[in-house]
């Protein structure tokens, strides 16, 4: 058995403890992926001829990338990484678990922040003042809706009265200027014409033509 796959059996073996197991695995990348139905969690590993501090960061910057779709992500070392002083804060800060690995075993060095929100549920029952204060809110609630709907009909029968009135005051508006314009044309004063022919103008609109004119039709 190749010395790889001894360390994927014992990686392997340490996530199986979780219920995780392995679903794929990229020989190229060295990347691992388990899952326990719910969850996928990828695990990078840097191997024995390829592992030194250099390697292990640039790992690091390449998982951070993808943990988005992992709901935890890890890098596995060989424990010979201690001796180089690996500052694990970078780790922590990203979220990113190190477990390191030897001939028998694997230990976790730091451990992976889970991705995956889980909304703790309320236990227990409701303090009772809370309770009452609940049922005095849905009353509170059916009064307003309540309320609501008188008003709207309200409003409705406000609408059609003022609809009514300005129909009124048009019509009333429309027969005053009627009445208005109908004027009586005052009565014409008939006065006797007299009949002056062509008499001069001094002649003309003098009453004594009028008194003398009226003796020569009596006299005929």
């Amino acid at each position: 058995m190749s010395v790889s796959r001894r360390i994927l059996q014992r990686v392997e073996k340490w996530f199986s403890k979780d219920g995780l197991k392995p679903l794929n695995y990229d020989g190229e990348s060295g990347e691992l992926v388990f899952s326990n139905g719910s969850e996928r969690v990828l695990v990078k590993i840097l191997f024995e001829d390829e592992a030194d501090k250099d390697t292990l960061f640039y790992a690091l910057t390449s998982v951070f990338a993808e943990a988005s779709k992992y709901s935890m992500v890890y890098i596995a070392a060989p424990t010979r990484i201690r001796r180089e002083n690996v500052d694990t804060a970078p780790f922590m800060k990203a979220g990113i678990g190190l477990i390191l690995y030897d001939e028998y075993e694997v230990y976790e060095e730091v451990p992976a922040e889970s991705r995956v929100k889980r909304v703790s549920s309320r236990q227990g029952r409701q303090p009772v003042e809370v309770q009452l204060l609940e049922k005095s809110l849905i009353r509170i609630d059916s009064s307003i809706r309540e309320l609501s709907e008188r008003v709207d009909s309200l409003e409705k029968a406000y609408f059609s009265l003022l609809r009514e009135v300005r129909e009124i005051k048009s019509l009333v508006e429309k027969k005053m200027i009627v009445a208005e314009k109908t004027v009586q044309q005052p009565p014409v004063k008939l006065e006797e014409s007299v009949e002056t022919g062509s008499l001069p103008s001094f002649l003309k609109d003098n009453p004594w033509v009028e008194i003398l004119s009226k003796r020569s039709e009596e006299s005929s």
